[in-house]
C-alpha cells in the first residue's frame, strides 16, 4: 500500500477519541473537531476502544478506527477480537453496546486494565494498531494530533517518530481520575503516572488541563512541571436561541408531562455515577420538602460504570419519600437537554470529587439559567468570569449549604434576574469559538486556514 505522505499547504488535524458514552472529555473534542473543519481545515478522526456512531460529528470529518476495546480482553487471539469488536460497532448500536459493557463491569475491568498496561509498557508491544495508526496518518498528511486522552499521547508521539512529514503532538489532562482507578487495581497506577509524566515533556506544547485547579491536580498527582502545563477551558455552545416559553411548550409537547411551569423545576443532567453527588441534592431536596419550599427536580444522564448507584438512587428517593418531587430518565436527547437548559429554575452540580470543569453549569448560563455548583475543584470557577457572575456556590459535599442556596435561586427573584442577564457573557467566555482560537494561539496557527 502506498504509504507516501499527502501533499498539503496547510495544516491538517487528527484527533484520536475514545468512544462509549459521551462524556464531557468527548463532548469537549467532538466540539472542537466540528468547529476546525467548519473553519475550513481538514480533520481525520481515529476511534479508539469503540465508535461512537451516533456523534454529532461534521460530515466534513475524515473517520477511522484505532482498535476495538475488545481487542484487551483477552490475552492472546487480539487481532481476531479487534475485528469481532469492529463488527459489534456495525451489527449494533451504541446504546446498546454501551448498555451491554456496563453490565458486565468485569469486562470492562478487564479490557481497560489491560490497555493502561499497555500505555504503561509501550504500545508498541502491539504492533498492529499503532502500526495502522502510523500508516493512516502518513496517508491523510496529518500535521497535527490532538489526542483525547493523555492515555492516547503515546500513539501520537510514535507517529511523530515514524512519520515523514513528524506530525506534531498536544496533550490534554481530562478525566485520567475516573479510568486511572483501573490501574490502580493491578498495582500500575505509578507507572501509568510516569508514562503520562514522559508524554508531557516530549510533546510538541504545553500539555492542555481544562482549568487552573485541574492543573494544580495534575502537578499534585502525576509530577508534571508547572511549566509543562497550560489551562484552557472545555467549549461550550454560546447561543440563545429558545425562549423559556418555547422550552416549556416543547416540554409539554413531548413526553415530559410530569413538569409543571408553575413549580420551581431544579434540573440535574449529567452521569448517574457515585462521584457526581446525587445522593447529596436529594438529601438537600428533602431538607427542601421539609422547609415547604415547592420543587420538582429533574434527573436525567446515563452511567459509565454499571447499574448499581442507579439502584441506590432508586432507594435514596423512596426512603426519603421524594417520589412526588422528582421526574427521573436514564437518557435524554439533545433536544431536550437544551428544553431544560432554557425552562429550568436552575441547574445543580453536585459533585463530590475535584470536578475538572463542569460543561452543564455553562451551557445552562447560555440560555439565562443560573447554577448551583460546590465551592471546590474546577467546576467552581464556571459560574464566575472576568467580574460577570450566573451562578451560587455552595460548601462541598455540605447538603444543608446546598439547599439554602437553591432556596435562594427559587425565592430571591432579583438575585436571580441578576444571574440569569450575566450569564450569556459567562458562556460565550468559555465558547467553542474561543476554545479553537486559544488551541490554534497555542499552535501558532492562524484562526482560518489560510
Amino acid at each position: 500500500m502506498n504509504t507516501k505522505p499527502q501533499v498539503t499547504s496547510k495544516p491538517v488535524f487528527g484527533h484520536i477519541l475514545m468512544g462509549g458514552s459521551l462524556s464531557g472529555a468527548l463532548i469537549r473534542d467532538i466540539r472542537l473537531a466540528n468547529e476546525l473543519a467548519e473553519r475550513g481545515y481538514e480533520v481525520h478522526i481515529w476511534w479508539a476502544m469503540d465508535t461512537a456512531c451516533d456523534a454529532p460529528l461534521d460530515k466534513r470529518i475524515h473517520q477511522h478506527v484505532l482498535f476495538s476495546g475488545l481487542r484487551y480482553a483477552v490475552p492472546f487471539g487480539r487481532p481476531i477480537a479487534d475485528l469481532l469488536g469492529k463488527l459489534s460497532q456495525v451489527l449494533y448500536s451504541d446504546k446498546k453496546r454501551a448498555r451491554t459493557l456496563q453490565k458486565r463491569q468485569k469486562l470492562l475491568a478487564t479490557l481497560m486494565g489491560n490497555f493502561l498496561k499497555l500505555v504503561a509498557d509501550g504500545v508498541e508491544k502491539d504492533p498492529g494498531p499503532l502500526n495502522r495508526y502510523v500508516r493512516q496518518v502518513t496517508q491523510a498528511g496529518v500535521t497535527h494530533q490532538l489526542p483525547m486522552l493523555a492515555a492516547l499521547v503515546p500513539y501520537a508521539l510514535a507517529a511523530r517518530s515514524r512519520c515523514p512529514q513528524k506530525p506534531k503532538c498536544q496533550m490534554i489532562f481530562q478525566g485520567y481520575e475516573l479510568y486511572i482507578n483501573y490501574a490502580r487495581a493491578l498495582g500500575i497506577e505509578q507507572d501509568v503516572y510516569a508514562r503520562f509524566r514522559q508524554c508531557a515533556n516530549e510533546t510538541d506544547w504545553q500539555a492542555v488541563c481544562v482549568s487552573e485547579d485541574y492543573k494544580l491536580r495534575v502537578m499534585e498527582d502525576i509530577k508534571v512541571d508547572a511549566d509543562r502545563l497550560i489551562a484552557i477551558p472545555p467549549g461550550v455552545p454560546a447561543q440563545r436561541t429558545l425562549s423559556r416559553t418555547e422550552a416549556w411548550d416543547w416540554l409539554k409537547n413531548n413526553r415530559y408531562q410530569g413538569l409543571d411551569q408553575n413549580v420551581p423545576l431544579i434540573t440535574f443532567v449529567g452521569r448517574q455515577d457515585v462521584e457526581k453527588g446525587i445522593d447529596l441534592l436529594l438529601y438537600a431536596c428533602k431538607i427542601l420538602q421539609q422547609r415547604g419550599v415547592k420543587f420538582k427536580l429533574f434527573i436525567g444522564g446515563p452511567t459509565l460504570f454499571g447499574e448499581s448507584n442507579q439502584q441506590v438512587i432508586s432507594q435514596l428517593i423512596e426512603n426519603l419519600r421524594l417520589n412526588d418531587n422528582i421526574y427521573r430518565t436514564k437518557m435524554i436527547s439533545e433536544k431536550a437537554r437544551i428544553a431544560l437548559f432554557a425552562a429550568s429554575t436552575c441547574v445543580v452540580y453536585p459533585s463530590i470529587h475535584r470536578e475538572p470543569f463542569g460543561m452543564v453549569p455553562v451551557e445552562a448560563a447560555a440560555f439565562g439559567t443560573p447554577a448551583v455548583v460546590p465551592g471546590y475543584g474546577g467546576v467552581a470557577q464556571t459560574v464566575a468570569v472576568n467580574g460577570l457572575q450566573c451562578g451560587l456556590h455552595f460548601d462541598v459535599w455540605n447538603s444543608g449549604s446546598l439547599a439554602d442556596e437553591l432556596q435562594r435561586l427559587i425565592e430571591d427573584k432579583p438575585l436571580w434576574n441578576q444571574l440569569s442577564e450575566q450569564g450569556p457573557a459567562v458562556a460565550d467566555y468559555y465558547s467553542i469559538a474561543n476554545l479553537a482560537n486559544r488551541i490554534l494561539d497555542m499552535m501558532e496557527l492562524p484562526h482560518q486556514p489560510a
